[in-house]
């Protein structure tokens, strides 16, 4: 139903745009006491998803999901009024990581919820849709965070995201589409896990591992962008900031593109990854700020193209019954690959300067990407 994609996408438009600023405003209050406790709140953002992906994808399967939805949402609103209030670090990011553990039960449950609202046929479409509010939401939301902890310190951009999740909450609550639980598993096939479900298909496998490679080898761009932008481009606060508009703006235009595009969902994966590896590589490389910006836009693309169509790919590759278990899992994956290629970033970065370490990571993320092409013709 129509209405049902457009609500939750509003819904994470708004619940995304929130997120990204109070994630701004806590690094700004982690920032000043030492990077060990900023570390510590980048870690508190990815070790839910890969520590509780085997619960996570479990409950969505066997609960029905928009109740899922609402009590994961409710509680990261609840969440948000003492992450908003406290001054101990360490309570902080303890707060931060109990949110980021309920949004591990959301994405892999508003994910599965796209195929039940849409159809498998127009599962894709479905998802570029979620893609545009989640775009949306994460070009505003990063100089919303900045101006609110400006104006009004961090815990205003901490409150004003607990609107957003009381919002996103209340757009789940008017969903009519329901996802139930299979009514029952004779062949206790729904016991396997979601890795195994990757796994066990030639295609997923194939995709998601060299999915995770490259990003894994792409992240690097994470830590080394804002010195090549600012110390070696001569850029600016301003000017990186206008880099990662840039790259979420490709992305966003990605998803209105990408249902169009004549090729399977695995070679889309592969296709964006290509992208997002060229638009690495040409910030790496560019002479000028005003390249670099258009390399960016390139790599955002990619990031946008290879979102949806992964989304794509594990909804029809995969039971319906059992799409908790097989997102929560890519979730986890992916969620692996950033942060080993986030510790290896440092070092690369050290070694080869912003611009080689950029320039390594983006042919790195190319070469397999390419690989991950070739093999996805074959195994179509």
């Amino acid at each position: 139903m129509k209405r049902d994609l457009n609500l939750i996408a509003a819904g994470l438009a708004i619940s995304t745009a929130g997120d990204a600023a109070a994630l701004v405003a806590l690094l700004l209050r982690l920032q000043p006491h030492g990077s060990g406790w900023v570390a510590g709140l980048l870690a508190a953002e990815l070790i839910p998803y890969v520590v509780l992906a085997p619960l996570t994808g479990r409950v969505v399967d066997r609960f029905e999901t928009r109740s899922v939805l609402l009590v994961a949402l409710a509680g990261q609103a609840v969440l948000c009024l003492p992450l908003a209030l406290v001054s101990a670090l360490w309570a902080t990011v303890l707060l931060f990581a109990g949110i980021t553990a309920l949004s591990a039960f959301v994405r892999p449950a508003t994910s599965a919820l796209v195929p039940a609202i849409t159809g498998a046929d127009a599962a894709q479409k479905g998802y570029a849709r979620l893609a545009t509010g989640t775009g949306l939401g994460w070009i505003a939301g990063p100089a919303a965070g900045g101006l609110l902890t400006g104006a009004f310190g961090a815990t205003a951009a901490i409150l004003a995201d607990a609107v957003t999740f009381t919002l996103l909450t209340a757009a789940c609550a008017a969903i009519r589409t329901r996802r139930h639980p299979a009514p029952h598993d004779p062949e206790g096939a729904t016991a396997r896990g979601g890795l195994r479900l990757i796994l066990a298909d030639r295609v997923l496998r194939t995709a998601l591992l060299g999915s995770a490679i490259a990003v894994s080898a792409g992240v690097v761009d994470n830590v080394a962008a804002p010195f090549r932008f600012v110390g070696q481009l001569g850029a600016g606060d301003s000017g990186y900031g206008l880099y990662l508009t840039l790259w979420g703006i490709g992305a966003l235009l990605a998803a209105q593109v990408v249902s169009r595009v004549p090729l399977g969902d695995a070679a889309l994966i592969a296709l964006g990854n290509l992208l997002i590896g060229a638009g690495i590589a040409g910030i790496g490389l560019a002479p000028t700020l005003v390249l670099a910006f258009v390399a960016s836009l390139v790599g955002g693309f990619g990031n946008g193209v290879t979102n949806v169509a992964q989304n794509a790919l594990i909804s029809t590759r995969t039971p319906p019954d059992r799409h908790g278990r097989a997102f929560a899992a890519a979730g986890a994956l992916i969620q692996t690959a950033i942060g080993v290629g986030t510790a290896a970033a440092s070092p690369l970065v050290t070694a080869l300067e912003a611009d080689g370490a950029m320039l390594t990571a983006g042919l790195i993320t190319g070469v397999v990407a390419l690989i991950a092409l070739i093999l996805s013709r074959s195994t179509a």
